[in-house]
């Protein structure tokens, strides 16, 4: 029996985060699953202005069709929401239909649904490992969606049930919704039809060959090597980690005690609250779950940048952030035993003291 190899290497992904370290780890992942063809960018709008020229002159953007888009959420300028947006709606997109998996670190239930309802394909929580990228990248080969053109929305079946169940299809008759697929040939579109369904070809699954035929699968060997290559970059994200707490320590030594927003420290609080969003959604990944811990209170504890800054709420982040400094200092992993345990105490009676 012969063995038919899936063309990866036909495969081409675009991952783009404006946090370097992550983007290149997320890049190299899935590298390691055989798809070489991955190319990062460091922002939304450069990403956008890359996909644009792919559509006129692919050879001096360097890239052909890109299949599959992977985009942080939470950035500065064109966030990845808008980013979808701009996929699934502008004139200059060379393809509406690419699948799209966001990720973020703040995989609240908002977050969640503002990428579904912009169109999303599938949503990675951070952190994540191997495996997870592995899954969400064979749920785009293995369970493609149809398209939905209906008021207000275009974008995957927001439903994985069958297409016979969608939400449209309980809201509108049958007579009411137009179905378009490749062989048909359809090059208008029905002024009556308050719904249109699209059933694209799945084109990634065609450039992997006929071994595509059946469902797709990732060699677990080489998901195990790609989550032992993310495990030896920990002491790399200690050390780099390092550069977002010296960030911290430098806006929270910018804040004046008794100061509104005007005097400038919203700016201030905004950043710490930013690098509280990146090291809940990143250290995770690396098995440093206590700074996933103090990072969210802290991004709770920032959330309102347009507060009075006082003293109670100075010390409260100040506590955090001597806390995090602490775990990346001495290398604690996982939940820190009692050393963990104790470090949460200290937040948590600082939560109490300075609330």
């Amino acid at each position: 029996m012969v063995t038919r190899k899936l063309n990866w290497d036909k495969i081409c992904v675009m991952v783009v985060d404006d946090n370097t370290f992550m983007r290149n780890l997320l890049a190299n992942t899935i590298k390691t699953f055989g798809i070489e063809n991955t190319v990062g960018e460091p922002d939304c709008a450069t990403a956008i202005k890359r996909l644009k020229l792919s559509k006129t002159d692919p050879i001096a953007a360097g890239i052909g069709t890109v299949d599959l888009i992977i985009s942080d959420y939470l950035m500065d300028g064109v966030d990845g929401n808008l980013f979808l947006h701009w996929i699934r709606t502008n004139r200059d997109v060379p393809d509406r239909f690419v699948p799209f998996i966001m990720v973020s670190g703040a995989a609240d239930q908002f977050v969640v649904e503002q990428a579904r309802d912009t169109g999303v394909t599938e949503f990675m929580a951070k952190p994540f490992s191997a495996r997870s990228v592995a899954d969400r990248i064979l749920a785009v080969v293995n369970t493609p969606r149809q398209y939905v053109l209906a008021p207000g929305y275009f974008g995957p079946d927001r439903r994985r049930a069958d297409f016979g169940t969608s939400e449209e299809r309980r809201k509108t008759q049958e007579s009411e919704i137009q179905i378009v697929k490749p062989e048909s040939n359809v090059r208008t579109l029905r002024e009556d039809a308050r719904a249109i369904y699209f059933r694209p070809n799945n084109r990634i699954r065609e450039k992997l060959g006929p071994a595509a035929r059946e469902p797709v699968h990732f060699d677990p060997l080489i998901i195990d090597a790609a989550q032992e290559r993310i495990q030896r970059l920990v002491g790399d994200y200690s050390d780099w980690a390092k550069r977002y707490i010296t960030s911290m320590a430098d806006s929270l030594s910018s804040l004046e005690i008794g100061g509104w927003p005007e005097d400038g420290n919203a700016k201030h609080i905004a950043s710490i609250n930013r690098i509280a969003h990146e090291l809940r959604g990143q250290s995770g990944t690396f098995d440093y779950h206590l700074i996933t811990s103090f990072s969210k209170s802290l991004y709770q504890a920032t959330m309102d940048t347009e507060m009075k800054i006082t003293e109670d709420r100075l010390k409260l982040i100040e506590a955090h952030i001597d806390a995090i400094r602490n775990v990346f200092r001495n290398r604690i992993t996982g939940d820190g035993g009692q050393v963990g345990k104790a470090l949460l105490r200290e937040i948590e009676n600082a939560a109490q003291r300075h609330k």
